[in-house]
């Protein structure tokens, strides 16, 4: 008789289980990233109730790893002990220059073991670090460093990131400037390798942070700014002890090896590789800046197991040359943004890659996505039942207002599987949206209220996702002022304000066009010049070297339109729907093109023959 009933109560749940499969086929997915994320939430509850910080849990790394490579870079090895004693060497010498707990301090230093032991050693005394993008030059430079309120500068090696430094030095009087090397010219510049000699590597008395709280800012990371130059997105002390629960996902130890070629000024390279590897005691391989033809040979040189990418990465890897040498090695996961669903299978396939976690976020997002099912394309899932975990929206989008479209009560309209929607999230949730430092207008235009009742407060992405029906994302578009092109988000106003600063020119309305086998969107300027001016060859020179002192690479225009007459909506806004559908495609415009030729470092006419050049990647951008 028990038999029977133990039976009978198994056949009932493995009907229960396959009728549920057959109705709602998604719910089974959703239980195996509930199961996984249950860890990473649980870890990070105990590590907010012991209010245990970043730094803490690298100081207790370094001591459990003493002796243990942390970073691998130039093939020079660094423990987690001489890192710790640099760190603690970085903290002595900024508390005697009268620095102290919640100051900022920027730093500008390329991708190198320095830069790893000076934020450490800043994040040991409460400093908050502005971390300075070193490819940023003239106003957008100095407003960055003064935008946090820095008292002072420390800047790493590198003739370019110095004479970056130089040119503003007059907008900086009132900050030390440290420089980090030995041998130091020009007045006002300190030597901080010079003071690091001098200083003590004993550990630095933790009760100099007793007083700290999750809220209080750890680093500012630098976004694009609508108003022209980037702003300073605040990541919180609780939101880097978030960040080191990602790798979770995929079972990060204490035996991976992180490739890492991002640029450590990046929330991303920084938060999410960095700070996972610190949790586990693992090692990262550091390279200055990515290079295509070094990438395999040095993880296979260190015997890596876990690559960092974004899309665009990946797309330079699979145009290289195949070779015999492709898939030996010894990855096990590559996990990054950006990798669309054009050359994804076959970055996988070739280089055999057995994991791929493809993720979304932004550095002041309230909110991420994982897609830890090897779904090709995907960013991540929001389910129903997900939703109720973590509850964001996906609303309808108008791209001629570029906003979120109203129903005839005010209230944004949701959109169903097999649409495309811009994602909001709640503003204040478990890892809430922290805004901008000192940047009220910049913070309040993240914010949308009203949408689903009254009252109610969300973020807005400004970014756009496809669901498919078993609620799988797939990132499409960001909208609004900005766009993203080599990696790296590019304001659009940054780039106008810089080319109308020329006499001849009226306006300027920028926009980002999409260019095959290219990731993200190429910059396009539409020019308006001024009454009685016409363009010439000098013209388009000047335009190009004034972009090239003013702009860093990757924010510099790759396509130049020279309008009759600006194209303006009813209300006399910029109109760029129709500019961003029509591209850069000769045969669409009657009107002056040029391309910037990379080679030359000019700009060129566009005509037939060079924009098929550039749809078949004969000419690179």
């Amino acid at each position: 008789m028990l038999l029977w009933l133990l039976a009978t109560l198994l056949s009932l749940v493995l009907i229960s289980v396959a009728t549920i499969h057959f109705l709602f086929p998604w719910v089974l997915l959703d239980i195996r990233y509930i199961l996984t994320a249950k860890k990473v939430v649980q870890d990070i509850k105990d590590r907010v109730k012991k209010r245990e910080l970043i730094i803490d849990t690298f100081e207790a790394t370094a001591k459990r790893c003493a002796d243990q490579t942390f970073i691998v870079f130039q093939d020079q090895k660094f423990t987690y002990k001489y890192v710790d004693e640099q760190a603690n060497r970085v903290a002595r010498v900024c508390l005697d220059l009268g620095l102290k707990k919640r100051d900022a301090v920027a730093i500008m230093i390329q991708n190198e073991p320095a830069f790893l032991w000076t934020f450490l050693g800043l994040q040991k005394i409460g400093i908050k670090v502005a971390l300075i993008n070193y490819h940023l030059r003239g106003q957008a430079l100095s407003h960055s460093i003064h935008g946090c309120q820095s008292r002072a500068l420390i800047v790493g090696q590198g003739d370019e990131i110095l004479s970056a430094v130089e040119e503003i030095k007059h907008d900086l009087s009132e900050l030390q400037i440290l420089i980090q090397s030995d041998d130091v010219q020009g007045a006002g510049f300190k030597s901080f390798n010079k003071l690091m000699q001098e200083a003590s590597p004993d550990q630095i008395d933790i009760s100099i942070r007793d007083d700290l709280h999750l809220k209080d800012i750890s680093t500012f990371v630098f976004t694009s700014g609508t108003t022209g130059f980037p702003k300073p997105a605040t990541v919180s002390l609780l939101r880097t002890v978030a960040s080191i629960g990602a790798f979770t996902f995929f079972n990060f130890s204490e035996k991976d090896i992180l490739y890492e070629t991002l640029p450590l000024y990046h929330a991303s390279a920084l938060n999410l590789g960095v700070l996972n590897v610190i949790n586990k005691g693992a090692v990262i391989v550091l390279r200055s800046k990515f290079s295509a033809t070094a990438f395999w040979e040095e993880c296979r040189k260190h015997d890596v197991t876990v690559i960092h990418y974004i899309g665009e990465l990946c797309r330079y890897l699979v145009a290289k040359p195949k070779q015999d040498t492709d898939g030996k090695h010894c990855v096990r996961v590559a996990i990054g943004n950006g990798l669309r669903q054009d050359i994804w299978e076959e970055f996988q396939q070739r280089f055999k890659i057995p994991q791929i976690i493809e993720f979304y976020a932004a550095t002041e997002s309230p909110v991420a996505f994982q897609n830890i099912f090897d779904k090709v394309g995907s960013c991540g899932r929001s389910s129903p039942l997900l939703r109720k975990l973590t509850p964001v929206t996906f609303v309808e989008f108008d791209n001629d207002t570029q906003s979120a479209k109203r129903d005839k009560n005010g209230r944004c309209i949701p959109v169903s599987t097999g649409d495309t929607g811009l994602l909001l999230a709640p503003v204040s949730g478990s890892l809430p949206f922290e805004g901008y430092y000192n940047k009220p207008k910049d913070t309040e235009k993240k914010i949308i209220k009203d949408v689903l009742k009254e009252g109610d407060v969300f973020y807005n992405s400004g970014d756009l996702f496809y669901i498919d029906k078993d609620y799988f994302l797939y990132f499409k578009d960001r909208t609004g002022d900005t766009y993203r092109w080599k990696g790296e988000n590019v304001s659009t106003s940054e780039i106008s304000e810089a080319v109308n600063s020329l006499d001849f020119v009226h306006d300027t309305n920028v926009y980002g066009v999409n260019v095959p086998g290219c990731d993200g969107k190429a910059g396009m300027a539409a020019i308006h010049l001024k009454e009685g001016a016409s363009v010439s060859p000098q013209h388009i020179h000047q335009i190009s070297q004034h972009c090239s002192k003013q702009l860093p690479a990757y924010a510099r225009p790759r396509f130049l339109r020279i309008q009759r007459q600006m194209s303006l909506t009813s209300t006399f806004k910029q109109q760029k729907v129709d500019l961003i559908n029509e591209g850069f495609n000769p045969t669409k415009i009657d009107e002056e093109l040029f391309y910037y030729d990379t080679k030359q470092n000019e700009f060129k006419p566009l005509d037939e023959t060079s924009y098929e050049g550039i749809s078949a990647g004969k000419i690179q951008l």
